[in-house]
């Protein structure tokens, strides 16, 4: 009896060894000679992430073209640099966004002009109102030599600029009663964005001026610190804000743009291949994005046109001249407290 334990324990013994051998063998335990990775594990080993953090829904303007740009990028680099969108603030907010981005938590944001103007205040001249009349010029704007030196004036915050999207026109939506003649303005709370001129704008047509965070403005709504805002269609729709909102101005007073922008660290450590790939794709869903950005709007006004409880308005050309005249001091004001000269340049770029 105790000679089988003992012949057992070393069979069970032998087992084992054979079996590591055997496995050893099998994964080259024992062997010196250094195996090549496969191409799919060297391909994790060049893989570029780049995470995408913006504060908008994806059926935005910018939310598809978030989308429209991530699937570019990794069709051209072959999935080799793979685009992470975080939209709705699932990251990062109006307020910390761009300090996320200079620390390289995130790769890459785009907020909207308005709130980059604390840092390069000469951005403001996108914030002027009716300067800007229609789509084309737009594109024109956005598209041409004054956009390129807006974006250059990021490197002096060490931020890379890539290029501008576009969300449309600004309209004017309000809680209580509608927006539509100069008058309409006096006392009402309307939500800005960090922007010297859109603070002035309201000013002088007697508004009370309320700068509040895009992620911010739902809540401010309902505890009734704000009660109207200028925002694109697009926005009012996809953030539900109509619901609390429901006199809507189609005034086309202003724009909303967005400045794509990244890490300039990131972005310097790069390959010429990799940043050419990314502007290759940028550049070739320029022209889808802003037949996106009208296509959008327009579909969700034909949307918030079948809602019951929202009125809807045209400011007519006897009540857009009003406001005209109540804010042509506004340019006077940026071209002596701002830029001398940048608005003429805009105005050049939309008669050529």
């Amino acid at each position: 009896m105790v000679i089988s334990l003992k012949n057992l324990i070393i069979g069970s013994f032998l087992s084992i060894l054979i079996l590591i051998a055997l496995l050893g063998y099998r994964q080259n335990i024992f062997t010196s000679t250094i195996l090549p990775y496969d191409d799919e594990q060297t391909g994790l080993d060049n893989q570029i992430v780049i995470k995408f953090s913006h504060v908008v829904a994806e059926n935005t303007p910018k939310g598809i073209a978030a989308e429209k740009f991530k699937n570019l990028v990794e069709t051209k680099s072959d999935g080799r640099i793979i685009v992470q969108i975080y939209p709705n603030a699932m990251l990062y907010n109006d307020h910390n966004e761009l300090q996320a981005l200079k620390d390289g938590e995130i790769q890459m944001i785009a907020p909207t002009f308005s709130k980059m103007t604390d840092y390069l205040p000469n951005w403001q001249v996108l914030d002027l109102p009716f300067v800007i009349e229609n789509e084309e010029q737009l594109e024109r704007v956005l598209t041409g030599p004054l956009s390129d030196k807006l974006l250059d004036e990021l490197d002096s915050i060490n931020i890379k600029g890539l290029t501008f999207w576009s969300n449309g026109f600004k309209q004017m939506a309000s809680s209580d009663s509608p927006i539509i003649e100069t008058e309409d303005f006096l006392d009402k709370k309307i939500r800005i964005m960090p922007s010297n001129i859109l603070e002035e704008q309201f000013n002088l047509l007697k508004a009370n001026p309320v700068e509040a965070s895009f992620d911010d403005v739902f809540n401010e709504l309902e505890n009734q610190q704000i009660n109207a805002q200028e925002n694109t269609i697009s926005n009012i729709y996809s953030k539900n804000f109509y619901e609390m909102e429901n006199h809507i101005t189609l005034s086309n007073h202003g724009i909303l743009s967005y400045a794509v922008m990244m890490n300039h660290e990131f972005w310097d450590q790069l390959n010429t291949e990799d940043q050419t790939i990314l502007l290759d794709a940028l550049e070739e869903m320029e022209i889808w994005q802003f037949e996106q950005a009208v296509e959008i709007n327009n579909n969700n006004l034909q949307a918030l046109l079948r809602e019951e409880a929202v009125s809807i308005y045209k400011l007519n050309k006897v009540s857009r001249n009003k406001w005209k005249k109540e804010l042509f001091p506004i340019y006077d004001y940026f071209k002596k407290n701002v830029h001398p000269t940048y608005l003429d340049e805009l105005i050049q770029e939309i008669n050529n």
